[in-house]
C-alpha cells in the first residue's frame, strides 16, 4: 500500500514531534507499505535514518499564504497522488482536501478551532482581521472533516470537543492516543539524581513549564503564582520553561506575560530556556521537581507525557484532556486561579510520599497507555478498512474500485 502523509506545514512544535515519531515507527519494507512524505525543507533535513520505504518530499508551501495552501492541498496535492498512484492521503494538519480521489484520513489535533474557552478569552481581543482568518479555518476544518473518511484526534476529550462542532458518525470517528518518547526508557532519571540549577540556593524546588508560548498556553496564571509561592517559608521555588512570551508577539496576551516575566518579584525566579533538542529537553526533565501544565486547551500535551515516562508528578489544570491523558499521575488546580495552582504546589512539594505514588503512577501509565507502536497500529488499521463510500460503489458495480 503506497501511503502519501502531508504533513507540509509542520515546521514546529506538536506537529514536527508527531511527525518525527510517526516516521520512526511505521513498519519495515517487508510489511508491503510505501510512505510518501511532504513536509517543510528544514523538517526534512532533521529526519534521520529514516526506513528505505520512506520518501521524503521536501515543500515550501507550508510557508505560504492562506491562498496558496489551499490551492496546494486541494489541486497540486491531487495531481501528486495521481502520479504516485498513491492508494490513501493521511492529512495529518487538521485540514483536508475535499473529493480526494482516494481513501484519506485527517488528523485533527488543534482544538482551537473548536474550543470555547478559546474563542470566549482570547479571540474577541484580536484584530477584525485575525478573526475572519480563525473563523475562514473554522470553516475548513469542518468541512475537512466531513470529507475524510476517517477523522482522528489523539484523545477522547478532543473527539468530543470536534463532536459538537461537526456532526461524526462512530464508524468515521478514531481517538488514537500518541506515544512517548520516554517510553523506551530514554527519558527515565531517579529523583534522588535531579540537580538544580547553578542560579538557585538550597532548598529549590525546581518547576518545569517545556512548551512553546501561546495565549492559551495560560502562562500567566503560572506566573502569577510564583510570587505566592516563594512570599512566605523556607522552601523557595524556581520556573525553567521554554514558553517565551517575545516568541509570539501577536498574542493577545503577550505584553501583560511580558511584564509579568520581568516583574521583580517574579524574574529572579523563572529562566526561560531554549529552544531545546532532544538530549537538551531530556535534561530538563531530569532536573526537574514538579512538571507544571498550566494550558487551557490540548488535543493531548507531549509533555505530560513525558513528564510521566520521567516520574516526575504533575501538577495541571483541570482540563478533560488532561486528566484524560495523565489520569491519576497528576493533581489538579482550577484553570485561571494562581491562589489554587501555588496550593496544589506546596501542597505536593510538602508531600514525599504523593510524589512519589504520583511518579509510580505516571510511569507505569506511560508505558501501558502511551506507545508509538500501538498509535501507528491502530491508524494502519484504520487505513486498510473499507470506508462506507466503497462499499457501497462496490455494491453498486461489480467493478473494483481504482484508486489510480
Amino acid at each position: 500500500m503506497k501511503i502519501v502523509i502531508n504533513a507540509a506545514s509542520a515546521k514546529m512544535g506538536g506537529a514536527v514531534t508527531y511527525l518525527t515519531n510517526l516516521l520512526r515507527h511505521v513498519p519495515p519494507p517487508e510489511s508491503g507499505h510505501e510512505f510518501l512524505v511532504l513536509l517543510p525543507p528544514g523538517t526534512a533535513e532533521a529526519q534521520k535514518n529514516l526506513a528505505p520505504n520512506i520518501k521524503l518530499f521536501p515543500s515550501p508551501v507550508g510557508s505560504a499564504g492562506l491562498w496558496k495552501r489551499i490551492w496546494w492541498s486541494q489541486v497540486t496535492l491531487r495531481s501528486f497522488l495521481k502520479r504516485q498512484r498513491a492508494d490513501v492521503l493521511f492529512s495529518s494538519a487538521n485540514f483536508g482536501m475535499f473529493f480526494c480521489p482516494i481513501r484519506q484520513v485527517l488528523l485533527i489535533q488543534n482544538l482551537l478551532y473548536v474550543s470555547d474557552i478559546y474563542q470566549r478569552m482570547f479571540l474577541p481581543r484580536h484584530r477584525l482581521r485575525k478573526k475572519i482568518n480563525f473563523r475562514l479555518r473554522r470553516r475548513l476544518l469542518r468541512w475537512s472533516a466531513q470529507a475524510a473518511d476517517v477523522v482522528m484526534t489523539p484523545t477522547e476529550a478532543a473527539m468530543e470537543a470536534l463532536r459538537h462542532y461537526v456532526e461524526l458518525p462512530a464508524s468515521k470517528a478514531l481517538a488514537n492516543p500518541y506515544g512517548v518518547s520516554g517510553a523506551d526508557g530514554g527519558l527515565d532519571g531517579p529523583p534522588e539524581k535531579r540537580e538544580r540549577p547553578r542560579s538557585c540556593e538550597e532548598p529549590t524546588v525546581v518547576l518545569l513549564f517545556p512548551s512553546l508560548y501561546a495565549e492559551h498556553k495560560n502562562l500567566g496564571t503560572l506566573l502569577k503564582a510564583l510570587p505566592l509561592l516563594n512570599g512566605s517559608g523556607r522552601r523557595k521555588f524556581f520556573l525553567r520553561t521554554t514558553a517565551a512570551p517575545n516568541w509570539m508577539n501577536w498574542a493577545v496576551t503577550f505584553k501583560d506575560d511580558l511584564a509579568l516575566a520581568q516583574s521583580p518579584d517574579v524574574a529572579p525566579r523563572v529562566e526561560f530556556i531554549g529552544p531545546l533538542g532532544r538530549e537538551q529537553t531530556l535534561e530538563t526533565y531530569r532536573h526537574a521537581d514538579i512538571l507544571v501544565f498550566p494550558s487551557l486547551v490540548e488535543s493531548f500535551g507531549y509533555p505530560m507525557v513525558e513528564a510521566m515516562a520521567a516520574g516526575l508528578p504533575i501538577v495541571a489544570s483541570d482540563t478533560a484532556t488532561n486528566r484524560e491523558i495523565c489520569a491519576e499521575a497528576a493533581v489538579y488546580f482550577r484553570p485561571i486561579s494562581p491562589e489554587d495552582l501555588a496550593h496544589q504546589i506546596r501542597q505536593l512539594a510538602a508531600d514525599d510520599s504523593l510524589q512519589a505514588k504520583l511518579g509510580a503512577a505516571g510511569r507505569e501509565r506511560a508505558a501501558t497507555h502511551f506507545r508509538w507502536e500501538e498509535h501507528v497500529r491502530r491508524l494502519l488499521a484504520r487505513v486498510g478498512a473499507p470506508s462506507p463510500k466503497v462499499v457501497a460503489s462496490d455494491r453498486a458495480a461489480p467493478k473494483p474500485l481504482s484508486c489510480r
